[in-house]
C-alpha cells in the first residue's frame, strides 16, 4: 500500500476540506433548538364535542400544557353541511326530489320555473354566509360559474367536483384559536382545476387574514399542483408563509409537487413529523410519545404536528387521557434541551466550492486507491500515472459541474458520495486486515478500531460532499445505499481471497475457476444459505423503505433508547463490529478458512458507520455519538466472541485444521 502515499495524502486533504464543510453545518444546527406543537383542530374539536365538553376550553387546556398551534383548514361544502351551515344538492338530485315533492318551496318554485340545470350544484345556506360562498366560488372558479338565484347560490360544476373544494378560511375559525392562545397553521387545500386567477384570488384572500403564517398542505397535492407551482410559491414567498414539509417513510404518503416547491420556496421550509391516525390507533401511548420525542432529537425536526387518540378503553376519560398525551410530549421534547414556539427555518447554507472540490479530491483518491489494489489483484495492474490521471479529471469535472447550476452538480456530488462510501468500507477492512500482528484480542480490537477509523474518513468526505440546506432538510438524500452495502463485503471478499498471489490476468482467472470447481459439502451449502437469507434481509432493511423491525429487535433498540443519547445502529454493534474482532482474531490464530467469511460480515458494520454520515438530516453531535456508542459495545462483543473462539480452537479444532496465513505482498 506504500505506491499510495501521495494519494491518501490527497484523501487527508479531502477530509480537512470536508471538516471545514461539515463545521459549517454544525453550527447552523446548534441556532434554533425551537420545537412547535401543532394540534389537528377538526380532530380535537371531534374529540371534546364526543366527550360533551367544550372546543375552546378543551384548546385552552391544551395551550397550557405545551401546545402552541392550532391546525386550520379550508372550509368546503362537505364539513359545512355537516356542521348544519347549508345544505347543497345536485342539480339533478333536485329534480329528482321535486318528483317526490319532498323539497322546500323556495326550491320548489325554481323547478316550477325550469330554472335549474343538472349540470349544476345549488346551495341553501343562512344569509350571513351567502355572500362568502359566492365570492369564493367566482374568485376560485371564474365570475361566470357561480351566481345568486333567489337567495339560493348556484354554482355551474359537478357534485363530487365541488363538494371538497376548499373555499378558503372563514376568520371565525382562526379566532377562536386564537382566543385559546394558540398560533395559526393554515392547511390550504389544492384543487387540480385551478387557474392562475384562482390561485391569486385563494392567496389574496389568505393574506387578509393575517401574517404569513406556517402552511401545511391538505391533501395529495401541494398547492399549485402540478402547472401553477412557480406562481404559487412567488404569491406564498411574497405573503411571508413558511412550508411544512412533511416527513414520510413511504412514497405513497410523499405529497405530489413538494419537491418543486420546496425548491422555490427555500429556504422558508421546515420539516413536519407527525403520526396518522390509523398509527395512532395501533400505537400505545408511550410508543407515540417516544416518536414525537425522536423527531427533533434525531432528523432536526422543528414541526410536530399532533391528533388526538381515538381508541382510549372503556373507562378511562378520554379528554384526560389526551392531555396528559400532550403533557408527556412536551416534557420530552423541553427534556432534551428544545424549548416550544415558533421555530425559524435553517438558513440557506451554502457549501464553498473550494472545498467542494477538495473533498471531491478527497473522494477520487480513495476511490483511485481502491481500483488500484483490486486491478492489482485481478491481474490488470494499473499505473499511478493512470490512477492520478482519473482523479485529476474527475477533479476537473467536479470544478466543470459546479459552473452551470445546481441540477447536474448535485447528481455528480451524490455519485462521488456513493463512490467514497464504496471504496471506504472496502478499504477500511482489507487494509488493516491484510497486515498486522500480535495477539488474537490486541489484533482483533486493533483492527476494529483502526477499521473504523478510516470509514469515518470516508463518512466525513461523505457528509462533506452532501453538505448544503437542500440534503439538511432531506429533499435530496445519498443515492445509493443498497449498493453501498453490497459491494463492499463481495469486494473484500474477492480482495482477501485471491489478493496473497501475483500474478497475471489469466492466472487469476484461473484460480477463481478452480475455486469454484471445489466440491460443494453439505454444511457449507446450508450456512451458504443461511448467510444469502440473512443478506437479502439486512439488503432489504437498508434505506427508508425495507422491511420492518422484528420483536426482539424493537425491544433491543427501546432498551437502548432509554439507556443511551443516540441509539447505535444494530448491524454494527452486534454484526458487523464483533465479526470483524472475530475476523482478525482468527488470522492471528491461524484459522484460515474462517477470515474470509467473516471479515465479509465484518464489512457490513463499516458499511452502517459510513452511512450514518450519509444521513445529512441527523444533527452531527449524535452521529458522533451513535458511531462511538456502536464501537464500543461492538468491542465488547467482539472480546466475548473472541475469547469463546479461542476456547474452543485449543478444545475441539485439530492442530491440521489451524493453517497458516498466506502473507501478501506489501508492495
Amino acid at each position: 500500500m506504500r505506491r499510495y502515499g501521495a494519494l491518501a495524502g490527497v484523501v487527508a486533504l479531502g477530509v480537512t476540506a470536508a471538516l471545514v464543510l461539515l463545521a459549517g453545518r454544525w453550527q447552523v444546527e446548534r441556532q434554533d433548538r425551537t420545537v412547535e406543537v401543532i394540534l389537528d383542530g377538526p380532530a380535537w374539536q371531534e374529540l371534546a364535542v364526543r366527550e360533551g365538553g367544550s372546543p375552546a376550553a378543551l384548546f385552552a387546556a391544551l395551550r397550557a400544557r405545551g401546545a402552541t398551534s392550532v391546525a386550520v383548514y379550508e372550509r368546503t361544502l362537505r364539513n359545512l353541511q355537516r356542521q348544519g351551515r347549508l345544505a347543497y344538492f345536485g342539480g339533478g338530485d333536485l329534480l329528482a326530489l321535486a318528483r317526490a315533492e319532498v323539497l322546500a318551496p323556495q326550491l320548489r318554485e325554481m323547478v316550477a320555473a325550469g330554472a335549474v340545470r343538472p349540470e349544476a350544484v345549488y346551495i341553501v345556506a343562512d344569509q350571513a354566509l351567502r355572500p362568502w360562498l359566492l365570492e369564493a366560488f367566482r374568485g376560485i372558479l371564474g365570475p361566470a360559474r357561480a351566481r345568486l338565484r333567489g337567495g339560493v347560490v348556484e354554482v355551474v360544476g359537478s357534485r363530487d367536483d365541488l363538494e371538497d373544494l376548499g373555499l378558503g378560511f372563514l376568520p371565525a375559525d382562526l379566532a377562536a384559536a386564537r382566543r385559546a392562545g394558540l398560533s395559526v397553521v393554515l392547511r390550504p387545500r389544492n384543487y387540480r382545476g385551478l387557474t392562475a386567477s384562482g390561485l391569486a384570488w385563494k392567496l389574496a384572500a389568505m393574506q387578509r387574514l393575517g401574517p404569513g403564517s406556517t402552511l401545511v398542505f391538505d391533501g395529495a397535492d401541494v398547492l399549485g399542483y402540478e402547472r401553477l407551482v412557480v406562481e404559487a410559491a412567488r404569491g406564498l414567498r411574497a405573503g411571508g408563509y413558511r412550508m411544512a414539509r412533511i416527513e414520510v417513510f413511504t412514497v405513497r404518503r410523499k405529497q405530489r409537487g413538494e419537491d418543486a416547491l420546496t425548491a422555490r420556496m427555500r429556504p422558508a421550509v421546515l420539516r413536519l413529523f407527525s403520526v396518522t391516525p390509523e398509527e395512532m390507533a395501533t400505537l400505545s401511548p408511550p410508543a407515540i410519545v417516544e416518536k414525537f420525542r425522536r423527531a427533533p432529537l434525531e432528523r432536526n425536526i422543528r414541526l410536530l404536528y399532533l391528533r388526538p387518540l381515538t381508541n382510549t378503553p372503556a373507562g378511562v376519560d378520554a379528554v384526560a387521557a389526551n392531555l396528559d398525551l400532550v403533557v408527556r410530549i412536551a416534557g420530552s421534547v423541553r427534556g432534551l434541551g428544545f424549548s416550544l414556539g415558533r421555530p425559524r427555518p435553517l438558513p440557506d447554507l451554502q457549501p464553498g466550492l473550494l472545498p467542494l472540490v477538495l473533498a471531491a479530491a478527497g473522494a477520487l483518491a480513495l476511490g483511485a486507491i481502491a481500483l488500484g489494489e483490486i486491478a492489482r489483484v485481478a491481474g490488470v495492474p494499473l499505473r499511478p500515472a493512470s490512477l492520478w490521471l482519473l482523479v485529476a479529471a474527475g477533479v476537473v469535472l467536479t470544478t466543470a459541474a459546479a459552473l452551470p447550476g445546481d441540477g447536474f452538480f448535485l447528481l455528480w456530488r451524490r455519485l462521488l458520495a456513493l463512490g467514497a462510501a464504496v471504496a471506504g468500507a472496502t478499504l477500511a477492512v482489507y487494509v488493516p486486515l491484510d497486515r498486522g500482528g500480535g495477539g488474537p484480542l490486541r489484533r482483533g480490537l486493533a483492527v476494529l478500531w483502526l477499521a473504523s477509523g478510516i470509514s469515518a474518513a470516508a463518512g466525513v468526505l461523505v457528509a462533506g460532499l452532501l453538505s448544503g440546506w437542500s440534503f439538511m432538510l432531506a429533499v435530496h438524500t445519498f443515492v445509493g445505499v443498497k449498493a453501498a452495502h453490497v459491494l463492499p463485503p463481495l469486494l473484500v471478499g474477492f480482495l482477501l481471497a485471491f489478493g496473497g498471489e501475483a500474478g497475471d490476468a489469466r492466472s487469476t482467472a484461473r484460480r477463481i475457476w478452480q475455486w469454484l470447481d471445489r466440491p460443494l459439502r453439505l454444511q457449507y451449502a446450508v450456512v451458504t444459505v443461511l448467510v444469502a437469507i440473512a443478506a437479502v434481509m439486512l439488503l432489504f432493511r437498508s434505506g427508508n423503505f425495507g422491511l420492518p423491525v422484528f420483536g426482539p429487535e424493537v425491544r433491543l433498540r427501546q432498551a437502548l433508547e432509554d439507556l443511551l443519547v443516540a441509539r447505535p445502529r444494530t448491524k454494527e454493534f452486534l454484526i458487523g463490529h464483533p465479526a470483524l474482532v472475530l475476523a482478525a482474531g482468527a488470522a492471528a490464530l491461524r484459522l484460515r478458512a474462517w477470515v474470509v467469511p467473516l471479515a465479509m460480515v465484518g464489512v457490513v458494520g463499516q458499511a452502517g458507520l459510513i452511512n450514518s454520515f450519509s444521513h445529512i438530516h441527523t444533527p452531527l453531535v449524535l452521529v458522533v455519538l451513535r458511531t462511538l456508542y456502536a464501537l464500543l459495545i461492538g468491542s465488547a462483543l467482539g472480546t466475548a466472541a473472541l475469547v469463546v473462539l479461542g476456547r474452543v480452537v485449543r478444545r475441539v479444532v485439530p492442530a491440521a485444521a489451524v493453517q497458516p496465513a498466506a502473507p501478501v505482498a506489501d508492495d
